[in-house]
């Protein structure tokens, strides 16, 4: 190849004359441009490319960062509802209307709502707390002869303030088949001693149940509340047994047995329906019949100028008086020649007013009533403080833990009488309460008492 420019000879890949230096447009030279611009355009298709990738990547790593983040909230939130600070609870309880159930507490920030959709119920989370109550005859239906229990799972979902839905862990349980609900309040104990041809029986159940007091069907006296009131016959025999019934539906029925003694007494001796075992006042009046010709004599304390018997027809009558609040003997006897005396024992629980109680109530002062809780039986007190636990004896008496101190726990152990059946526990109360002596809690004694009347104070 000939230079254009001086006519040196040149090689034929060469890009510049050896002689005049000038460059050679050959067409192998053309050649590698036109690859070095193809070069460049592969190369800027790269770059493009990677700047794509990049993009890319930087995008799943955002997207994988919140999906991440998701996830460690809602493990997070799984963990503090499975065994951290707002772990469920699940209790069994009894309700207003005195069915079985069950209680499922949940905690939580304020604002959120827990969903539960077995039972297509919301729940809002309020001073950290979520409460659910269930009946446990709700589980069952009418027809409940074969059925022993029901397996039960829940399955609770907490919504959050923004919307945003959490499954939370699957409550199992196992409930049985409640017993129809009844409480005797007249007679109290299942045993009882009279001297009255009837006595008044006094029984609350479930509105709506079915009722029968030996084989007599008396629903018909029920109230709206499940109160009812009735009279029994009672006769001199010794016991007379009185079998309660009670069918309410989704339960098993109930069947009880009370027995009412009455003892036949060689002189009659019969008690007025008007002489109650309870009284409100310190004195009470006892009135009734005895057999023509005999006569009275009260063994306890009693007001000596109110004694009258008609020797004619039997009437008899005096007052009683009570010298301590709660349970109170009155002891009388008939007597008349010939004839062996009849003696009559009336157990008689005074209880007296709130006017009156609270009239006469100390404030608390305890480290004197720790001391001197026996010499101060029965006087009565003005307890202040939250309730901070419960229980019950093997007697189905209620108890109510107090702590009614205020710069150091200071408890109390309160027999609930009250018609609060149920405190809640964290919750302030005032209580008039009297003095019955010393209670075993958790292996130390504290003072017991008399818990009559209570309010909420915060």
């Amino acid at each position: 190849m000939k230079c254009p420019y001086c006519g040196g000879v040149c090689a034929d890949d060469a890009l510049y004359c050896p002689s005049c230096k000038q460059p050679l447009p050959t067409a192998q030279g053309e050649a590698r441009a036109q690859h070095e611009k193809r070069r460049e355009k592969r190369t800027a298709g790269q770059k493009a490319l990677s700047a794509v990738f990049v993009v890319l990547f930087a995008v799943a790593l955002v997207v994988g960062a919140f999906k991440l983040a998701g996830w460690i909230e809602s493990y997070q939130l799984t963990r503090l509802y499975t065994r951290g600070a707002y772990a469920p609870t699940l209790s069994e309880i009894q309700m207003d209307d005195m069915r079985q159930g069950h209680a499922m507490i949940f905690f939580g920030k304020d604002g959120d709502q827990i969903y539960v959709p077995e039972l297509q119920r919301s729940l809002s989370i309020s001073g950290g707390v979520a409460r659910m109550e269930m009946p446990d005859s709700d589980w069952f239906t009418n027809n409940v002869t074969d059925v022993e229990y029901a397996d039960i799972t829940l399955s609770p979902m907490l919504i959050s303030e923004s919307g945003k839905k959490t499954e939370l862990p699957q409550f199992n349980f196992q409930v049985d088949v409640p017993v129809s609900p009844l409480n005797v309040t007249s007679p109290a104990q299942e045993r009882t001693t009279v001297v009255t041809g009837v006595y008044p029986l006094t029984l609350n159940v479930v509105p709506g149940s079915t009722v029968f007091v030996n084989g007599e069907d008396i629903t018909a006296s029920l109230d709206r509340s499940g109160y009812i009131s009735t009279y029994v016959s009672v006769k001199p025999i010794g016991d007379n047994v009185i079998t309660l019934i009670v069918r309410t539906p989704k339960h098993r029925e109930c069947r009880r047995e009370l027995v009412i003694f009455r003892q036949h007494y060689d002189i009659e001796v019969e008690l007025d329906t008007t002489v109650s075992t309870t009284s409100p006042s310190r004195t009470m009046a006892v009135t009734g019949t005895i057999e023509p010709g005999a006569s009275i004599a009260v063994d306890t304390d009693h007001i000596e100028e109110s004694l009258t018997v008609d020797q004619q027809t039997g009437r008899f009558s005096f007052v009683a008086r009570f010298a301590n609040y709660g349970n109170n003997i009155i002891r009388f006897r008939a007597t008349k020649e010939g004839k062996q005396d009849a003696e009559i024992v009336l157990n008689v629980d005074y209880r007296p007013s709130l006017d009156e109680l609270s009239g006469r109530a100390w404030a608390m002062d305890y480290p004197q009533l720790r001391i001197l809780f026996e010499n101060w039986r029965y006087q009565s007190f003005v307890c202040k403080g939250p309730i901070i636990d419960t229980f019950t004896d093997d007697d189905g008496r209620k108890y109510m833990v107090m702590d009614v101190g205020t710069d150091e726990r200071q408890l109390v152990i309160l027999v609930n009488e009250t018609s609060i059946a149920s405190p809640t526990l964290g919750r302030s109360y005032q209580a008039y309460a009297y003095v019955d002596g010393q209670h075993l809690y958790q292996s130390e004694y504290y003072p017991m008492l008399i818990a009559l009347y209570m309010d909420v104070t915060g």
